[in-house]
């Protein structure tokens, strides 16, 4: 591709995936094989997603902050599992490396 080529076909990706995130979710699955495409590596491309996502996961908590008003015991009991499997998986992926990650996705 021609030189600014890569960052037109990226910014469309990332329009296009907010797109899809703001209305049912789902954006990674255009933005993961976009960057993969692009050339950036599986590994750089999962994180560089999980990142992308964190301001609208604030966003969604803030703005349903009354709906789980009270689930705080909720909360509690599966931070940590979630907490653990988190590490767990993030640990596992970067063992792994980008070749048994390409293979498995």
């Amino acid at each position: 591709m021609p030189y600014g080529a890569d960052d037109l076909v990226m910014t469309a990706a990332a329009v296009l995936a907010g797109a899809v995130n703001a209305m049912a979710g789902g954006g990674t699955l255009i933005t993961f094989p976009a960057m993969t495409a692009m050339g950036v590596p599986p590994v750089a491309a999962n994180v560089t997603n999980a990142v992308a996502l964190l301001p609208g996961f604030i966003g969604a908590i803030s703005a349903q902050r009354r709906d789980i008003a009270g689930q705080g015991r909720v909360l509690k009991a599966l931070l940590p599992i979630a907490a653990l499997g988190g590490a767990g998986g993030g640990a596992l992926l970067l063992a792994s490396g980008d070749r048994v990650f390409r293979a498995v996705v």
